[in-house]
């Protein structure tokens, strides 16, 4: 292909991104390139100033390169017409934002990227399913947030944390796994969920984050591995589809709210080792007619912690000291 001016392209089609080259006039070097389109080698101010498409400066008319690879080699904030890229196996990082709001179908994540940045897809409504390789070792806030839909997540067995809001309103997300190797699932994580029906936690989270499974209104189970310590203010509220929960003995705390507004939740088990319930924590469950509490020793607890829920009655150990005849509004029987 002879080399020819922004000005005059036309239409520009690459049948080896490999090995073809594209002219590009790079000011600040004051002079027209053949630069190839595997690396793109320009001066640092052509690539803050480079898109994946070129536009016709004295037209005025966008010409969009027939590329459907992108080596994302700097971070930059790719938008408009791209809608797949390839990170190339030079990346060690996905900058915050480098992809927000773009019009990505897919893309391809080598495993040499290790952190997947704050906003770094956020908005790529387009964006149907993400891979991302064992190499990754966290994933930003907002990372993928308001990815709509986005129905296919696969996650490393690298990941150690997921950030705040890192898939909030993805409500294209049917199912995800949790990998062992996360500790933390962050606040609000998956808020707004509004399609997740099944979630696996992996077995070394130790704590789930503030709404974090917030208004995911079609998850119908949830398993809670005996890893987890805490659970976080409204981490569950408001899953109407949830049946039943039950709290393992490493849980020492729950969260204010932390299952409030579960209308279809109809039992819960508390662990042996809580050693507080907070305000509200089961408010408005008004299905839930069967608590059931294993702590020998009665846990610190509201009177409001049970309100609104079908119960009467909580179930505790044979020779439990401490609960009285009543326990958060609930009459105590000890058959357990």
């Amino acid at each position: 292909m002879a080399d020819k001016k922004i000005s005059q392209l036309v239409e520009l089609t690459s049948a080896n991104a490999a090995t073809d080259f594209l002219p590009v006039v790079d000011t600040s070097a004051g002079e027209t390139k053949k630069i190839a389109l595997a690396n793109l080698p320009m001066s640092d101010a052509a690539i803050e100033q480079s898109y994946p498409y070129t536009t016709d400066f004295i037209s005025g008319v966008e010409r969009t390169r027939d590329l459907t690879t992108i080596d994302n080699t700097s971070g930059y904030q790719y938008q408009g017409s791209l809608t797949s890229v390839y990170v190339g196996s030079n990346v060690t990082s996905i900058g915050d934002g480098s992809f927000e709001n773009s019009g990505l179908t897919s893309i391809t994540i080598s495993d040499t990227v290790t952190s997947i940045g704050d906003d770094a897809f956020i908005d790529c409504i387009n964006l149907t399913s993400i891979v991302i390789p064992n190499s990754v070792t966290s994933i930003g806030g907002s990372a993928f947030a308001y990815c709509e839909t986005l129905a296919s997540v696969t996650l490393s067995n690298s990941i150690t944390s997921i950030g705040s809001n890192a898939f909030a309103s993805c409500s294209g997300l049917t199912s995800v796994i949790i990998p062992n190797s996360v500790t933390s699932i962050g606040t609000q994580a998956f808020y707004l969920c509004s399609s997740l029906t099944s979630v696996t936690i992996g077995n070394s989270v130790t704590s789930i984050g503030d709404s974090a499974f917030s208004r995911c209104q079609t998850l119908e189970n949830i398993t809670i591995p005996d890893s987890v310590t805490s659970i976080g203010f409204a981490a569950f509220n408001a899953c109407i589809s949830l049946t039943s929960v039950t709290i393992p003995d490493s849980v020492t705390s729950i969260g204010f709210g932390a299952f409030a507004s579960c209308s279809g939740l109809t039992s819960a088990t508390i662990g042996n080792s809580v050693i507080s319930i907070g305000d509200y924590a089961f408010l408005s469950c008004n299905s839930l007619a069967t608590i059931n509490c294993l702590a020998t020793t009665p846990p610190t607890v509201s009177a409001n912690a049970f309100s609104g829920t079908a119960a009467t009655e909580i179930h505790v150990p044979v020779g439990a000291t401490g609960y009285g005849t009543t326990y958060g509004g609930l009459t105590v029987v000890a058959d357990l």
